[in-house]
């Protein structure tokens, strides 16, 4: 029997929804109560990963997105001077990442403030996780 090459690791489905289970688990709260995803020691910086630094960066995105929809309508109905008349496929896909990105920045604002709450009334707080390499 000839021996089938071996394909490469792809991207497991799910990493972060089990990532999220482990540090729950790990610091005694519920998948609910954590909240989104910090990050491997929370890499980025604390008032990013909060509710108010998450309501901070939705509300940049958001008004970055109104801004590039409202210049990718007027460029589409020839109101701005562009050097390349708009294609349908040069706008629909800008479009659609001026709609996605805001919906997911909110999105993960509320998941975020609902876990603060939920930690807040149990009385938890959120501590910063152990490295990976040093629990080996």
């Amino acid at each position: 029997m000839e021996d089938q090459p071996q394909q490469p690791s792809r991207r497991r489905k799910g990493y972060y929804a089990r990532q999220i289970e482990i540090e729950a688990e790990s610091q005694g709260l519920t998948v609910e109560e954590y909240g989104v995803y910090k990050g491997p020691a929370y890499s980025g910086p604390k008032p990013y990963t909060s509710a108010r630094g998450i309501r901070f960066l939705a509300i940049l995105i958001t008004f970055i997105s109104a801004t590039m929809f409202v210049y990718l309508f007027l460029s589409a109905a020839g109101l701005v001077y562009v050097t390349e008349p708009a294609t349908v496929p040069g706008v629909i896909l800008p479009v659609i990442i001026v709609a996605v990105l805001p919906t997911v920045a909110w999105r993960q604002f509320f998941k975020e403030r609902k876990a603060e709450r939920l930690r807040k009334a149990a009385g938890k707080d959120l501590q910063p996780p152990t490295r990976r390499s040093s629990m080996d």
